[in-house]
């Protein structure tokens, strides 16, 4: 099981950093990146698929946030930035033995 979350957590850990290559990709305007990632349709069917271990690793984090951590504020920065805040709740997870 920890090795799947750990992939999991490994995908998630490359879509945020896919999220900040294509933020500042818009911020040089780089239109052929920018076009590739919103409308190419090959590369929204990966995206697509690679949001379920993204998924499993935000349930994964709040099955352990219920059973070990129970504040609110973390609760709320995984309901809302659910994708960008899970890599490092994990990290805070492994940090503090909780899996």
């Amino acid at each position: 099981m920890k090795s799947v979350i750990y992939v999991c957590y490994i995908i998630n850990l490359l879509m945020v950093l896919l999220l900040v290559f294509v933020f500042i990709a818009m911020l040089l305007k780089m239109d052929a990146v920018i076009r590739f990632v919103f409308l190419d349709n090959t590369f929204m069917n990966i995206r697509m698929v690679l949001t379920i271990p993204i998924l499993i690793l935000w349930i994964y984090n709040f099955i352990v946030w219920s059973k070990k951590d129970k504040n609110v504020g973390v609760f709320f920065l995984l309901f809302f930035f659910s994708a960008i805040y899970n890599p490092f709740y994990y990290n805070r997870i492994i940090k503090n033995g909780w899996n």
